[in-house]
């Protein structure tokens, strides 16, 4: 029985629903735990590369609403074509946003991936700063 059990589990794990999105999200500025002036446009610098299971990545402020960051970020995309469509394989992304005014005080961003319906993949990258 406690063979069954493993086996089970095992063939779970593979399985490709359960499979989390492989590649990474940097953001490159602002640094974790930086210190930034309320009166100036914060430019959020970011890199992802992300397998098929994304599409694009969002910028997140405080976990509220987002901006998709899509196709002028794109570096390089690597693509098979397969019963008559084209799929992504992997995609490299890379960028500066400005973001919108922060208010003074701490502030989470996060840049994050997403597939076409903009739902998480869990690639995700998130850094804390405080605005003054």
């Amino acid at each position: 029985m406690k063979r069954r059990i493993l086996v089970a589990m095992a063939l779970c794990a593979l399985s490709p629903s359960v499979l989390a999105a492989s590649g990474y999200v940097k953001i490159i500025s602002p640094l974790d735990g930086s210190v930034v002036n309320s009166a100036d446009t914060l430019h959020v610098k970011y890199e992802a590369k992300f397998d098929h299971t994304g599409d694009h990545v969002h910028l997140y402020i405080d976990g509220q609403d987002h901006e998709t960051l899509r196709n002028l970020t794109i570096r390089t995309t690597q693509d098979i074509y397969s019963d008559g469509k084209w799929s992504v394989v992997s995609r490299e992304m890379d960028g500066r946003k400005a973001a919108p005014q922060l208010a003074p005080g701490n502030h989470k961003i996060c840049i994050g991936v997403v597939d076409k319906a903009h739902n998480p993949t869990g690639l995700e990258k998130c850094v804390e700063v405080t605005a003054q």
